[in-house]
């Protein structure tokens, strides 16, 4: 409707416009021949046509000049079937723009006709990507599970030798056991020691558009009247989305190259999402700090953190003390001369009784400060009060997402004022890692910030895990109920151990039917690691709590005890040598289990 009516006027105006100045050339010429017909015929071929050429150089350039401009407003609009502004062509001009191949066999040549491509694009080309990056990953989702059935149905293949001995030997196959998520007799390393991961081959992934491609220039070469080469040229140009519009279909074939066309660009943009989401990643990797909510990377991160600031910490020793080995006393002696000639002389001052010389300076940062405990959106901070010579001191709490996705997740959040030595921090999301930096403020201003670093628990996780001492080697932990399914919990297993550097697998279990255990009887002077998770009904175990590392107290002789005191026989019990075996527990097995 707005470029149709348009083009077949402009069309009109420059057929007429360059019939005009044909008719003017030609009437020069032949005047030219008529007025010089007697000295024609005794010129020269060479000299006439020179001539002719000179006097009527300025009607022929104007005639080259409107042909010209006639071909740059129409690039194929004056060939045979050259394209006009019908449906057809309206649909394969928005399409081909939608797409961003942009052809350009017509295009807009009136104001409003342009204004309104602008409006379209602007909506449409972001619901056409959408579109077609939504159909792309959905058969890339499909690609990979077939491609998933395949390598599943070859590992059973090749290792059908071994499964039939196993189903021999055992009676039972070992279609049970991998039904089950988690198995009592393994622990969470085993299973991620058994994760495998499998990659889809790229060069596979770039045989996809490839192969579409040669088979799509081979139908096209047959439809037009294209060579092979010049047909593979159109069809990788078009599927690429570059669109140059050098070669144009015939009318009759444009509505199918069409179809071939946006499906190849589905295809080459499935490509593309499968190699950014399995490669692309490891190469951004190489070149910046990668920055993921992912617990195996940023324990790796934090490890890496640690040597790096080791390292930094032992090179400013060193250069610090070659700095100060080098340096040059005299000069040093002279700088320091210098400075205190130009200092001002101060009057003595003498403070009024009570005061000191640091009664305005900020408090001290507060001491032990340490998390109490974790829910999957809570964190309870805990600290001893801060040093400072004003009796009225609050703190101030700064929190914010450690590794952020968004400008959003990056704000700072504070709570100001709190007068207490324990705050519940609320609102939080769920299995992330917050940083926290706990001030103490006086009236004579905030001290240094004292920075925690803590995850929030998972949603199906036991909450709040706290261990409390009941004496010096006696420990209770408790904790609440996951805040998901927590009505299909059957029981808990606690997980401990006296060896800080072990395995998951080595460590002891328990399972507890309530919300809280006590371990009696632990080695004095020694530190324990516990944490916890939940057994549902269903045979699967949520994620680990965090783990509580936890040391038991000194046990002490009091001098003034007369007689054999039961402190006596507990030493004596320890002085005993007893040759432990592989059988002898870690810990005596008689823990108490309360139901809540």
């Amino acid at each position: 409707m707005l470029e149709g009516e348009p083009m077949k006027e402009k069309k009109k105006i420059q057929l007429a416009q360059i019939r005009e100045d044909s008719d003017d050339y030609m009437e020069q010429v032949f005047d030219l021949v008529q007025r010089n017909k007697e000295m024609m015929k005794e010129m020269d071929e060479k000299e006439l046509t020179k001539m002719i050429m000179q006097q009527t150089q300025d009607k022929f350039g104007k005639y080259v000049d409107s042909i010209f401009d006639a071909h740059r407003s129409f690039r194929h609009g004056f060939e045979d079937d050259s394209p006009t502004w019908d449906f057809l062509n309206a649909i394969v001009f928005t399409s081909t723009t939608l797409t961003s191949i942009g052809f350009g066999f017509v295009c807009p040549i009136t104001f409003l006709g342009r204004l309104f491509l602008i409006l379209y694009c602007l909506i449409g080309i972001p619901l056409c990507l959408v579109t077609v990056a939504n159909i792309a990953k959905f058969i890339s989702e499909s690609v990979f599970h077939l491609h998933y059935k395949l390598w599943k149905a070859w590992v059973k293949f090749k290792n059908r030798n071994k499964e039939s001995t196993s189903t021999g030997s055992n009676g039972v196959g070992s279609e049970e056991e991998d039904k089950m998520l988690f198995n009592d007799s393994e622990d969470e390393q085993e299973i991620l020691d058994r994760v495998k991961l499998i990659r889809f081959p790229p060069f596979v992934v770039f045989m996809f558009a490839i192969v579409y491609g040669f088979v799509a220039a081979g139908l096209i070469a047959q439809w037009e009247e294209w060579t092979y080469l010049e047909a593979l040229y159109f069809t990788f140009i078009a599927i690429l989305t570059v669109g140059f519009g050098d070669f144009r279909p015939e009318p009759h074939n444009m509505i199918t190259i069409l179809v071939i066309t946006i499906g190849g660009v589905t295809l080459t943009t499935m490509c593309m999402d499968v190699v950014g989401r399995m490669y692309l990643k490891e190469i951004h990797y190489l070149g910046r700090k990668l920055q993921t909510n992912n617990p195996f990377y940023l324990i790796r991160q934090a490890k890496a953190r640690r040597r790096r600031a080791a390292m930094a910490s032992l090179l400013a020793q060193l250069a610090r003390g070659m700095i100060f080995a080098h340096r040059n006393y005299s000069e040093l002696a002279r700088k320091r001369s210098s400075s205190k000639r130009k200092r001002k002389k101060r009057e003595s001052h003498i403070l009024p009784d009570g005061k000191f010389m640091f009664a305005r300076l900020p408090p001290d940062p507060p001491r032990e400060c340490q998390v109490v405990s974790t829910s999957a959106y809570s964190v309870r901070l805990g600290w001893a009060p801060a040093f400072s010579t004003d009796s009225e001191v609050t703190y101030n709490i700064r929190y914010r997402l450690k590794y952020v996705k968004s400008k959003d997740d990056s704000k700072i959040r504070e709570l100001k004022g709190i007068s207490g030595n324990t705050v519940e921090i609320m609102a939080c999301d769920s299995c992330s890692l917050y940083e926290f930096r706990i001030t103490a403020v006086s009236k004579f201003g905030e001290s240094k910030p004292v920075y925690l670093v803590q995850y929030t628990e998972p949603q199906l996780s036991p909450q709040h895990i706290l261990a409390t001492k009941l004496n010096s080697n006696t420990i209770e932990l408790t904790w609440d109920p996951p805040y998901k399914r927590t009505n299909d919990v059957k029981n808990y297993m606690v997980y401990y151990t006296e060896n800080p550097t072990a395995r998951l697998s080595d460590w002891q279990k328990v399972p507890v039917y309530g919300k809280r255990v006590v371990f009696p009887e632990l080695k004095y002077d020694w530190f324990y690691l516990f944490c916890a998770n939940a057994c549902f009904k269903d045979g699967q175990r949520s994620p680990l709590s965090r783990a509580l590392f936890v040391k038991t107290d000194k046990l002490e002789f009091n001098s003034l005890y007369v007689g054999h005191s039961r402190t006596i026989e507990v030493m004596e019990a320890i002085s005993e040598h007893t040759e432990n075996t592989e059988a002898t527990p870690l810990l005596k097995r008689d823990y108490q289990s309360f139901q809540v």
